[in-house]
């Protein structure tokens, strides 16, 4: 009976840690490169295709704690807009905010067109 009991609860909190991963980032294709362009003009500031910054940068994204941004009024537009690519082809796009923002959590990056703030600092090897 002691055995089935813990079986239970084991099997139990596999769902619950399961069911509490995050999901971000939809990606069916490697980045391979991120572009980074200013925001207000669009010229492209830097290329990084550094493969370790990369996967790390997809990682925390894809599993970050994460706020709606819908209904706040932000008082400042974001520093950048980064393309994360596959072979030259843009997969997404999300802005970059040089300090840190406190949009519901703190982090630098967010998805203006879903509205979502991403609680990662990681800073973008361009300065």
């Amino acid at each position: 009976m002691a055995k089935i009991k813990f079986a239970s609860a084991l099997l139990f909190f596999t769902f619950i840690l399961i069911g509490c991963q995050n999901n971000n980032l939809d990606l069916n294709e490697e980045v391979t490169s991120i572009e980074v362009y200013e925001w207000d003009s669009e010229e492209i500031v830097a290329t990084i295709d550094d493969q370790e910054f990369i996967e790390e940068l997809v990682k925390e994204l894809d599993s970050a704690k994460t706020a709606s941004t819908a209904e706040m009024s932000i008082a400042r537009g974001p520093d950048y807009e980064v393309h994360f690519n596959n072979n030259g082809q843009t997969l997404f796009q999300i802005n970059y905010y040089k300090e840190v923002m406190n949009l519901g959590v703190e982090g630098r990056y967010q998805n203006f067109s879903e509205d979502i703030m991403y609680n990662v600092e990681l800073r973008l090897p361009i300065e």
